[in-house]
């Protein structure tokens, strides 16, 4: 699999581990690892391995990183997602259309707007519950 790697005039702002929903019309919570650079959005996209991912093992896990999805800052919107009667969610989209839900809303929120903070960054709010980078 794949392996992100900034680029080499990139800063990584943070660099955690959040559960996401993913796979296909059925999707799983899956623990993925999350970057968040000074120029985008970076999360591991497991793809149709996603429902399998909770039943490996650790040694499995650590072969299985997922492929790199990057979103770039330009185009990347933050909404609050819904997965069936769940509304809890983060949504972080771009205007390419991929997208990834978060976990717990507010946590995932303050996340990433503490990361862009403190590094002279921040969130427009565009509307209702409607963020832009």
């Amino acid at each position: 699999m794949p392996k992100f790697t900034p680029d080499p005039d990139e800063k990584v702002l943070a660099d955690r581990r959040r559960y996401t929903l993913q796979g296909g019309k059925l999707k799983f919570p899956v623990d993925c690892r999350c970057v968040l650079t000074n120029r985008r959005f970076v999360f591991h996209d497991l793809g149709k391995m996603a429902p399998l991912y909770t039943q490996l093992g650790i040694l499995l896990k650590l072969l299985i990183r997922g492929k790199p999805v990057s979103l770039p800052f330009g185009g990347i919107t933050i909404t609050r997602g819904t997965y069936g009667r769940n509304s809890r969610m983060l949504l972080v989209s771009s205007d390419e259309g991929s997208a990834v839900l978060l976990d717990n809303f507010d946590k995932s929120l303050e996340w990433i707007r503490t990361a862009l903070e403190e590094n002279g960054m921040g969130l427009v709010q565009t509307g209702e519950e409607v963020w832009r980078l």
